[in-house]
Protein backbone atom coordinates (compact mmCIF):
# COMPACT_ATOMS: atom_id res chain seq x y z
CA UNK A 1 0.00 0.00 0.00
CA UNK A 2 2.81 2.08 0.25
CA UNK A 3 3.57 2.78 -3.49
CA UNK A 4 -0.07 4.27 -4.08
CA UNK A 5 -1.46 7.55 -4.60
CA UNK A 6 -3.85 9.03 -2.07
CA UNK A 7 -6.30 8.29 -4.81
CA UNK A 8 -5.72 4.39 -4.83
CA UNK A 9 -5.54 4.00 -1.00
CA UNK A 10 -8.85 5.71 -0.85
CA UNK A 11 -10.46 3.36 -3.34
CA UNK A 12 -8.52 0.16 -1.58
CA UNK A 13 -10.76 1.45 2.08
CA UNK A 14 -13.57 0.21 1.00
CA UNK A 15 -12.44 -3.64 0.22
CA UNK A 16 -10.09 -3.56 3.99
CA UNK A 17 -13.15 -2.83 5.53
CA UNK A 18 -15.62 -5.44 4.22
CA UNK A 19 -12.56 -7.89 4.50
CA UNK A 20 -12.70 -6.75 8.22
CA UNK A 21 -16.19 -7.39 8.81
CA UNK A 22 -15.97 -10.72 6.94
CA UNK A 23 -13.70 -11.53 8.91
CA UNK A 24 -15.44 -10.82 12.09
CA UNK A 25 -18.65 -12.51 10.89
CA UNK A 26 -16.33 -15.58 10.36
CA UNK A 27 -15.66 -16.00 14.03
CA UNK A 28 -19.38 -15.45 15.08
CA UNK A 29 -19.93 -19.51 14.81
CA UNK A 30 -17.38 -21.28 14.36
CA UNK A 31 -18.92 -25.11 13.68
CA UNK A 32 -21.20 -23.12 10.48
CA UNK A 33 -19.74 -22.76 6.60
CA UNK A 34 -17.81 -19.69 6.17
CA UNK A 35 -19.87 -16.98 5.65
CA UNK A 36 -16.66 -15.07 3.59
CA UNK A 37 -14.74 -15.24 0.92
CA UNK A 38 -11.69 -13.47 -0.10
CA UNK A 39 -9.83 -13.81 -3.81
CA UNK A 40 -7.73 -12.19 -6.65
CA UNK A 41 -8.70 -11.43 -9.65
CA UNK A 42 -6.19 -11.08 -12.86
CA UNK A 43 -7.60 -10.71 -16.74
CA UNK A 44 -6.15 -9.56 -19.95
CA UNK A 45 -8.47 -7.52 -22.88
CA UNK A 46 -7.57 -6.58 -26.07
CA UNK A 47 -9.92 -3.93 -27.11
CA UNK A 48 -9.93 -2.60 -30.78
CA UNK A 49 -11.70 0.79 -30.01
CA UNK A 50 -10.59 2.03 -26.12
CA UNK A 51 -11.74 5.81 -27.25
CA UNK A 52 -15.13 4.36 -28.49
CA UNK A 53 -14.83 6.77 -31.28
CA UNK A 54 -15.22 6.57 -35.44
CA UNK A 55 -10.99 6.65 -35.45
CA UNK A 56 -10.18 3.68 -33.84
CA UNK A 57 -7.42 3.12 -31.29
CA UNK A 58 -6.67 -0.40 -30.28
CA UNK A 59 -4.89 -1.69 -27.17
CA UNK A 60 -4.47 -4.36 -24.91
CA UNK A 61 -4.66 -3.46 -20.60
CA UNK A 62 -4.28 -5.95 -17.76
CA UNK A 63 -6.47 -5.24 -14.46
CA UNK A 64 -5.20 -6.85 -11.43
CA UNK A 65 -7.50 -6.96 -8.51
CA UNK A 66 -9.17 -8.19 -4.93
CA UNK A 67 -12.59 -9.77 -4.19
CA UNK A 68 -14.01 -10.21 -0.69
CA UNK A 69 -16.91 -10.17 1.05
CA UNK A 70 -19.37 -12.03 2.97
CA UNK A 71 -23.43 -13.10 3.75
CA UNK A 72 -24.14 -13.73 6.85
CA UNK A 73 -28.13 -14.70 8.07
CA UNK A 74 -28.71 -13.75 12.00
CA UNK A 75 -31.84 -15.42 12.78
CA UNK A 76 -34.55 -13.59 10.68
CA UNK A 77 -31.88 -11.14 9.20
CA UNK A 78 -29.06 -11.38 7.02
CA UNK A 79 -26.72 -8.66 6.49
CA UNK A 80 -23.69 -8.90 3.08
CA UNK A 81 -21.07 -6.77 1.90
CA UNK A 82 -19.02 -6.96 -1.40
CA UNK A 83 -16.23 -5.59 -2.08
CA UNK A 84 -13.86 -5.38 -5.79
CA UNK A 85 -10.74 -2.81 -6.65
CA UNK A 86 -8.91 -3.51 -9.88
CA UNK A 87 -5.82 -1.62 -10.79
CA UNK A 88 -6.11 -1.20 -14.76
CA UNK A 89 -3.09 -0.49 -16.81
CA UNK A 90 -2.79 0.10 -20.67
CA UNK A 91 0.14 -1.13 -22.81
CA UNK A 92 -0.21 2.04 -25.19
CA UNK A 93 -2.74 4.47 -23.98
CA UNK A 94 -1.32 4.72 -20.32
CA UNK A 95 -3.73 8.31 -19.91
CA UNK A 96 -6.37 5.92 -19.47
CA UNK A 97 -4.24 4.29 -16.54
CA UNK A 98 -7.06 3.96 -13.87
CA UNK A 99 -8.08 2.06 -10.74
CA UNK A 100 -12.00 0.77 -10.49
CA UNK A 101 -13.78 -0.48 -7.91
CA UNK A 102 -17.35 -1.61 -6.67
CA UNK A 103 -18.43 -1.82 -2.86
CA UNK A 104 -22.32 -2.81 -1.77
CA UNK A 105 -23.16 -4.18 1.45
CA UNK A 106 -27.23 -4.29 2.56
CA UNK A 107 -29.47 -5.73 5.38
CA UNK A 108 -32.34 -7.96 5.02
CA UNK A 109 -34.80 -8.43 8.02
CA UNK A 110 -38.40 -10.03 8.37
CA UNK A 111 -40.59 -10.36 11.42
CA UNK A 112 -43.17 -11.87 12.99
CA UNK A 113 -45.75 -8.68 12.44
CA UNK A 114 -45.54 -9.76 8.58
CA UNK A 115 -43.02 -6.59 8.32
CA UNK A 116 -40.17 -7.21 5.39
CA UNK A 117 -37.96 -5.01 4.12
CA UNK A 118 -34.01 -4.21 3.72
CA UNK A 119 -31.73 -1.56 3.45
CA UNK A 120 -28.59 -1.42 0.36
CA UNK A 121 -25.73 1.25 -0.05
CA UNK A 122 -23.15 0.31 -3.39
CA UNK A 123 -20.77 2.73 -4.95
CA UNK A 124 -18.46 2.31 -8.21
CA UNK A 125 -15.62 3.86 -9.88
CA UNK A 126 -15.29 2.78 -13.38
CA UNK A 127 -13.67 3.87 -16.57
CA UNK A 128 -16.77 4.98 -18.99
CA UNK A 129 -16.75 3.97 -22.59
CA UNK A 130 -19.06 6.55 -24.82
CA UNK A 131 -21.45 3.95 -25.64
CA UNK A 132 -22.50 3.66 -22.37
CA UNK A 133 -23.54 7.45 -22.56
CA UNK A 134 -25.29 9.57 -24.82
CA UNK A 135 -22.37 12.04 -25.44
CA UNK A 136 -22.49 14.83 -27.97
CA UNK A 137 -19.37 13.43 -29.70
CA UNK A 138 -17.25 11.09 -28.44
CA UNK A 139 -14.30 12.01 -26.20
CA UNK A 140 -10.72 10.50 -25.40
CA UNK A 141 -10.23 12.12 -22.44
CA UNK A 142 -9.56 9.68 -19.16
CA UNK A 143 -13.21 10.19 -17.65
CA UNK A 144 -14.27 8.06 -14.33
CA UNK A 145 -17.63 8.15 -13.46
CA UNK A 146 -17.94 7.41 -9.60
CA UNK A 147 -21.79 6.49 -8.50
CA UNK A 148 -23.80 6.22 -4.73
CA UNK A 149 -26.60 4.53 -4.88
CA UNK A 150 -28.74 3.87 -1.67
CA UNK A 151 -32.08 2.23 -1.50
CA UNK A 152 -34.78 0.86 1.19
CA UNK A 153 -37.68 -1.06 1.19
CA UNK A 154 -40.50 -2.15 3.25
CA UNK A 155 -43.55 -4.99 2.72
CA UNK A 156 -46.28 -5.60 4.92
CA UNK A 157 -48.41 -9.10 4.43
CA UNK A 158 -45.60 -11.67 4.78
CA UNK A 159 -47.44 -15.09 3.23
CA UNK A 160 -50.78 -13.37 3.02
CA UNK A 161 -52.36 -12.93 -0.72
CA UNK A 162 -52.60 -9.18 -0.27
CA UNK A 163 -49.44 -7.68 0.09
CA UNK A 164 -48.64 -3.89 0.80
CA UNK A 165 -45.30 -2.17 -0.60
CA UNK A 166 -43.00 0.48 -0.94
CA UNK A 167 -39.42 1.63 -1.84
CA UNK A 168 -37.13 4.30 -1.69
CA UNK A 169 -33.88 4.99 -3.10
CA UNK A 170 -31.62 7.80 -4.28
CA UNK A 171 -28.35 7.86 -6.41
CA UNK A 172 -25.62 10.61 -8.13
CA UNK A 173 -23.22 10.40 -10.19
CA UNK A 174 -20.13 12.27 -11.23
CA UNK A 175 -17.76 12.44 -13.74
CA UNK A 176 -14.27 13.49 -13.59
CA UNK A 177 -13.97 14.45 -17.46
CA UNK A 178 -14.92 18.57 -17.28
CA UNK A 179 -16.98 18.02 -21.20
CA UNK A 180 -18.90 15.86 -18.79
CA UNK A 181 -20.16 17.82 -16.25
CA UNK A 182 -23.67 18.16 -18.29
CA UNK A 183 -24.21 14.63 -17.86
CA UNK A 184 -23.62 15.02 -13.58
CA UNK A 185 -27.24 14.39 -11.56
CA UNK A 186 -28.73 13.20 -8.66
CA UNK A 187 -32.11 11.80 -8.56
CA UNK A 188 -34.68 10.35 -5.86
CA UNK A 189 -37.50 8.24 -6.53
CA UNK A 190 -40.12 6.71 -4.25
CA UNK A 191 -43.07 3.84 -5.15
CA UNK A 192 -45.70 2.84 -3.00
CA UNK A 193 -47.96 -0.26 -4.20
CA UNK A 194 -49.52 -3.57 -3.91
CA UNK A 195 -49.80 -7.05 -4.97
CA UNK A 196 -52.28 -9.85 -5.11
CA UNK A 197 -51.47 -13.62 -5.68
CA UNK A 198 -54.39 -14.59 -7.60
CA UNK A 199 -53.41 -18.10 -7.78
CA UNK A 200 -50.29 -20.72 -7.00
CA UNK A 201 -48.90 -19.10 -10.30
CA UNK A 202 -50.07 -15.29 -11.26
CA UNK A 203 -49.31 -12.55 -8.94
CA UNK A 204 -50.78 -8.76 -9.96
CA UNK A 205 -50.00 -5.63 -8.72
CA UNK A 206 -50.44 -1.76 -8.73
CA UNK A 207 -48.56 1.14 -7.75
CA UNK A 208 -47.35 4.71 -7.64
CA UNK A 209 -44.03 5.95 -8.64
CA UNK A 210 -42.64 9.43 -8.63
CA UNK A 211 -39.11 10.54 -9.55
CA UNK A 212 -37.06 13.66 -9.25
CA UNK A 213 -33.37 13.97 -11.44
CA UNK A 214 -31.61 17.50 -11.03
CA UNK A 215 -28.79 18.16 -13.51
CA UNK A 216 -26.84 20.96 -12.29
CA UNK A 217 -25.24 21.76 -15.47
CA UNK A 218 -27.93 20.13 -17.61
CA UNK A 219 -29.02 22.92 -20.21
CA UNK A 220 -26.61 25.60 -21.54
CA UNK A 221 -28.16 29.02 -21.78
CA UNK A 222 -24.73 30.97 -23.23
CA UNK A 223 -21.53 30.04 -24.15
CA UNK A 224 -19.49 27.82 -21.73
CA UNK A 225 -22.61 28.94 -19.41
CA UNK A 226 -24.79 25.81 -17.98
CA UNK A 227 -28.00 26.02 -15.58
CA UNK A 228 -29.60 23.66 -13.75
CA UNK A 229 -32.49 21.19 -15.22
CA UNK A 230 -34.69 19.43 -13.45
CA UNK A 231 -36.44 16.61 -14.91
CA UNK A 232 -40.28 15.03 -12.58
CA UNK A 233 -41.13 11.65 -13.24
CA UNK A 234 -44.74 10.76 -12.65
CA UNK A 235 -46.14 6.72 -13.13
CA UNK A 236 -49.09 4.71 -12.79
CA UNK A 237 -47.51 0.75 -12.61
CA UNK A 238 -49.93 -2.16 -13.45
CA UNK A 239 -47.97 -5.26 -12.25
CA UNK A 240 -47.76 -8.78 -13.07
CA UNK A 241 -45.93 -12.14 -12.52
CA UNK A 242 -46.48 -15.59 -14.40
CA UNK A 243 -45.29 -19.24 -13.58
CA UNK A 244 -46.71 -20.91 -15.99
CA UNK A 245 -44.60 -23.90 -15.53
CA UNK A 246 -41.26 -24.67 -13.34
CA UNK A 247 -39.58 -24.15 -16.95
CA UNK A 248 -40.88 -20.59 -17.76
CA UNK A 249 -41.20 -17.25 -15.80
CA UNK A 250 -42.64 -13.76 -17.03
CA UNK A 251 -42.80 -10.60 -15.77
CA UNK A 252 -44.53 -7.49 -17.15
CA UNK A 253 -44.91 -3.68 -16.14
CA UNK A 254 -46.87 -1.26 -17.67
CA UNK A 255 -47.36 2.05 -17.02
CA UNK A 256 -48.52 6.08 -17.80
CA UNK A 257 -45.78 7.85 -17.46
CA UNK A 258 -45.70 11.57 -17.35
CA UNK A 259 -42.12 13.79 -17.57
CA UNK A 260 -41.83 17.50 -17.06
CA UNK A 261 -38.41 19.77 -17.59
CA UNK A 262 -38.11 22.61 -15.36
CA UNK A 263 -35.44 24.08 -18.77
CA UNK A 264 -35.95 22.01 -22.01
CA UNK A 265 -39.46 21.52 -22.66
CA UNK A 266 -38.98 19.82 -25.99
CA UNK A 267 -37.89 16.51 -23.49
CA UNK A 268 -41.04 16.88 -21.78
CA UNK A 269 -42.99 13.11 -22.27
CA UNK A 270 -46.12 11.50 -21.66
CA UNK A 271 -47.50 8.20 -22.77
CA UNK A 272 -47.34 4.99 -21.91
CA UNK A 273 -44.24 3.00 -20.67
CA UNK A 274 -43.33 -0.45 -19.48
CA UNK A 275 -41.28 -3.69 -19.64
CA UNK A 276 -41.70 -7.53 -20.61
CA UNK A 277 -39.26 -9.98 -19.62
CA UNK A 278 -38.92 -13.95 -19.29
CA UNK A 279 -37.00 -17.06 -18.69
CA UNK A 280 -37.37 -20.26 -19.93
CA UNK A 281 -35.20 -23.10 -19.28
CA UNK A 282 -36.16 -26.34 -21.49
CA UNK A 283 -33.79 -28.68 -19.77
CA UNK A 284 -31.48 -28.46 -16.47
CA UNK A 285 -28.56 -27.37 -18.62
CA UNK A 286 -29.70 -25.09 -20.76
CA UNK A 287 -31.63 -21.41 -20.13
CA UNK A 288 -32.84 -18.60 -22.30
CA UNK A 289 -33.96 -15.07 -21.16
CA UNK A 290 -34.93 -11.78 -23.19
CA UNK A 291 -36.65 -8.16 -21.67
CA UNK A 292 -37.56 -5.63 -23.47
CA UNK A 293 -38.07 -2.23 -22.12
CA UNK A 294 -39.35 1.50 -23.15
CA UNK A 295 -38.62 4.16 -20.36
CA UNK A 296 -38.50 8.01 -20.14
CA UNK A 297 -36.19 10.07 -18.11
CA UNK A 298 -33.02 11.64 -17.86
CA UNK A 299 -32.25 8.51 -15.53
CA UNK A 300 -34.70 5.91 -16.65
CA UNK A 301 -31.63 3.68 -17.15
CA UNK A 302 -29.13 3.90 -14.37
CA UNK A 303 -28.45 0.54 -14.12
CA UNK A 304 -25.20 -1.49 -13.79
CA UNK A 305 -23.81 -3.09 -16.73
CA UNK A 306 -21.72 -5.88 -15.86
CA UNK A 307 -19.04 -7.38 -18.25
CA UNK A 308 -19.71 -11.32 -18.35
CA UNK A 309 -15.69 -12.19 -17.88
CA UNK A 310 -14.62 -9.81 -15.68
CA UNK A 311 -17.68 -9.49 -13.34
CA UNK A 312 -17.29 -5.95 -13.28
CA UNK A 313 -19.91 -3.66 -14.04
CA UNK A 314 -19.81 -0.19 -15.88
CA UNK A 315 -22.37 3.00 -15.54
CA UNK A 316 -24.79 3.24 -18.21
CA UNK A 317 -27.32 6.39 -18.26
CA UNK A 318 -30.18 7.62 -20.82
CA UNK A 319 -28.52 11.13 -20.47
CA UNK A 320 -30.75 14.59 -22.51
CA UNK A 321 -32.97 11.70 -23.24
CA UNK A 322 -37.08 11.66 -23.74
CA UNK A 323 -37.13 8.03 -24.29
CA UNK A 324 -35.27 5.03 -24.87
CA UNK A 325 -36.15 1.53 -25.96
CA UNK A 326 -34.03 -1.35 -25.29
CA UNK A 327 -34.09 -5.21 -26.37
CA UNK A 328 -31.84 -7.66 -24.58
CA UNK A 329 -31.87 -11.76 -25.35
CA UNK A 330 -29.10 -14.44 -23.98
CA UNK A 331 -28.66 -18.08 -23.51
CA UNK A 332 -26.18 -20.15 -20.99
CA UNK A 333 -25.49 -24.15 -21.58
CA UNK A 334 -24.23 -26.01 -19.09
CA UNK A 335 -22.16 -28.05 -21.62
CA UNK A 336 -20.09 -30.20 -18.39
CA UNK A 337 -20.48 -29.85 -14.19
CA UNK A 338 -17.01 -27.65 -14.74
CA UNK A 339 -17.74 -25.90 -18.00
CA UNK A 340 -20.68 -23.30 -19.00
CA UNK A 341 -21.02 -21.08 -22.00
CA UNK A 342 -23.46 -18.16 -22.29
CA UNK A 343 -23.96 -15.53 -25.33
CA UNK A 344 -26.19 -12.27 -25.88
CA UNK A 345 -27.46 -9.61 -27.85
CA UNK A 346 -28.44 -5.89 -26.98
CA UNK A 347 -30.23 -3.40 -29.21
CA UNK A 348 -30.90 -0.06 -27.69
CA UNK A 349 -31.95 3.32 -29.02
CA UNK A 350 -32.88 6.40 -27.46
CA UNK A 351 -34.96 9.28 -28.42
CA UNK A 352 -32.50 12.46 -27.85
CA UNK A 353 -33.19 16.12 -27.47
CA UNK A 354 -30.03 18.27 -27.15
CA UNK A 355 -30.22 21.87 -25.72
CA UNK A 356 -27.09 24.38 -26.39
CA UNK A 357 -26.88 27.64 -27.58
CA UNK A 358 -26.10 28.48 -31.28
CA UNK A 359 -25.23 32.26 -31.69
CA UNK A 360 -26.65 33.58 -28.74
CA UNK A 361 -29.96 32.00 -29.23
CA UNK A 362 -31.45 28.94 -27.32
CA UNK A 363 -31.62 25.80 -29.44
CA UNK A 364 -33.21 22.24 -28.75
CA UNK A 365 -32.30 19.66 -31.54
CA UNK A 366 -33.72 16.06 -31.74
CA UNK A 367 -31.98 12.96 -32.60
CA UNK A 368 -30.74 9.16 -32.15
CA UNK A 369 -28.62 7.37 -30.75
CA UNK A 370 -28.88 3.92 -31.37
CA UNK A 371 -26.15 1.04 -30.17
CA UNK A 372 -26.35 -3.22 -30.77
CA UNK A 373 -24.34 -5.35 -29.26
CA UNK A 374 -23.06 -8.97 -29.30
CA UNK A 375 -21.46 -11.19 -26.98
CA UNK A 376 -19.91 -14.67 -26.34
CA UNK A 377 -18.26 -16.14 -23.24
CA UNK A 378 -16.99 -19.38 -21.78
CA UNK A 379 -15.89 -20.73 -18.12
CA UNK A 380 -14.48 -22.87 -16.64
CA UNK A 381 -14.17 -24.57 -12.56
CA UNK A 382 -11.17 -25.96 -12.60
CA UNK A 383 -12.11 -25.98 -8.46
CA UNK A 384 -13.84 -24.63 -5.77
CA UNK A 385 -11.21 -22.37 -5.62
CA UNK A 386 -9.81 -21.61 -8.98
CA UNK A 387 -11.95 -20.06 -12.34
CA UNK A 388 -11.44 -19.04 -15.91
CA UNK A 389 -13.00 -17.79 -18.55
CA UNK A 390 -13.47 -15.99 -21.96
CA UNK A 391 -15.37 -13.42 -23.81
CA UNK A 392 -15.81 -11.89 -27.20
CA UNK A 393 -17.82 -9.21 -28.00
CA UNK A 394 -19.20 -7.11 -31.06
CA UNK A 395 -20.79 -3.50 -30.68
CA UNK A 396 -21.81 -0.80 -32.73
CA UNK A 397 -23.29 2.44 -32.31
CA UNK A 398 -24.76 5.35 -34.39
CA UNK A 399 -25.72 8.84 -33.25
CA UNK A 400 -27.63 10.76 -36.15
CA UNK A 401 -27.19 14.31 -37.18
CA UNK A 402 -29.41 17.25 -36.23
CA UNK A 403 -29.27 20.69 -37.49
CA UNK A 404 -26.35 21.40 -35.69
CA UNK A 405 -24.74 18.11 -34.70
CA UNK A 406 -22.71 16.17 -37.78
CA UNK A 407 -23.15 12.95 -36.14
CA UNK A 408 -21.30 9.63 -35.54
CA UNK A 409 -20.47 6.34 -35.70
CA UNK A 410 -18.27 3.32 -35.12
CA UNK A 411 -17.67 -0.28 -33.83
CA UNK A 412 -15.57 -1.66 -31.36
CA UNK A 413 -14.27 -5.40 -31.00
CA UNK A 414 -12.88 -6.63 -27.39
CA UNK A 415 -11.38 -9.94 -26.69
CA UNK A 416 -10.94 -10.80 -23.03
CA UNK A 417 -9.56 -13.81 -20.61
CA UNK A 418 -10.04 -13.85 -16.52
CA UNK A 419 -8.85 -16.22 -13.94
CA UNK A 420 -10.01 -15.84 -10.26
CA UNK A 421 -8.64 -17.36 -7.05
CA UNK A 422 -11.32 -17.81 -4.19
CA UNK A 423 -11.29 -18.95 -0.95
CA UNK A 424 -14.41 -19.19 1.53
Amino acid sequence: MNGLTPAQRAAWQPLLVALAAAAACGAVRADEPSPYFIGVTQSLTHDSNVYRAPNRVSDNYSSTGLVGGFDQPIGRQRIYANASVQLNKYQDQTTLDNTSYNTSLGWDFATIMKLSGGLSFSASQQLVNADNNNTLTPSTDRNLAQTEQFAARAAWGGDAALTLNSAYSHSRVHYSAAAYAASESAQDSFSLGSNYRVGATLNVGAGLRVSRSVSPKGVQVAVGVFDENTVKGQNIDLLADWRPSALTTTSARLSWTKQSNSRVGDRDFSGLTGSLSATYAPTAKLGFNASLARDAGTNSSFFNLTNPTTGTTALGLSESSQTTNSLTVGATYAATAKISVNAGAQWRRSNLVDSFTVAGNGSNNERTDETKSLSLGANYAFSRALTFGCSLSHLTRNASASATFAGFSYAADTASCIAQFTLR
